[in-house]
């Protein structure tokens, strides 16, 4: 069944879900683009480095309410828009890192199995596997968790490291891939006080690869 708007022309399928489902800014939810000018001033790749326990860490964008609403319309809603401001992001931190370093296979931070479930995907590796691909580097999803843990948003810097330690560990099925001397650069979405990132380190570095460096999409002010 074709929709006739009022001249006899065909309405097509994109602009009926414009009129229904119209774009909104992820920042400020004005309608418009998906990232306003305004809120782009928030959301403006640059460089951010930081260190934890000698890693070295490249950030692209500070932590604001508009790169949480971002970052949330991603993980929790999996649109399409905001997955790609945060592959930019984080293909931003990546160019800026291999200035620096050299080059080494991409491994996401793992997702609980339960925040994968619930959302019907694994973001972040869906995300690291597409700056992968883009970028013509190689990606392997190694980690895995080895017990449950808290969600960490809730948590203070100390109960963060305390949830995550000893609590990731190299998926024995991906051990035959590696090579004998495997580099790696680890990607997280948001560095906040970096327990995860050095839970990863530790797990891929007992298992003698090295990491080189990490990559973020934001930087968050360190938690008490």
């Amino acid at each position: 069944m074709l929709l006739i708007c009022h001249h006899d022309s065909v309405l097509k399928p994109h602009s009926l879900t414009e009129i229904l489902f119209p774009s909104r800014c992820f920042g400020c939810r004005a309608l418009g683009p998906n990232i306003c000018s305004q809120c782009r001033v928030l959301w403006n790749p640059h460089l951010y480095r930081s260190t934890l326990d000698s890693m070295h860490v490249y950030s692209a964008v500070l932590y604001s309410p508009v790169a949480k609403r971002i970052i949330l319309s991603a993980k929790e809603n999996g649109i399409k828009s905001a997955d790609d401001l945060i592959i930019n992001a984080l293909s931003h931190s990546l160019h800026l890192l291999l200035r620096d370093f050299e080059l080494g296979i991409l491994v996401p931070a793992p997702s609980r199995k339960s925040s994968n479930r619930k959302r019907g995907r694994d973001f972040l590796s869906e995300i690291t596997h597409a700056i992968a691909k883009s970028e013509s580097l190689d990606c392997m999803d190694l980690l895995v968790h080895t017990r449950k843990i808290k969600d960490q948003s809730e948590l203070n810097a100390h109960e963060r490291s305390t949830n995550i330690y000893q609590a990731l560990a190299i998926d024995r099925n991906k051990l035959p891939a590696l090579g004998v001397e495997t580099d790696v650069i680890l990607v997280d979405d948001l560095i906040t006080t970096g327990a995860t990132l050095l839970e990863a380190r530790r797990a891929l570095e007992v298992r003698g690869i090295r990491v080189i460096a990490a990559i973020t999409a934001c930087l968050s002010p360190p938690l008490r």
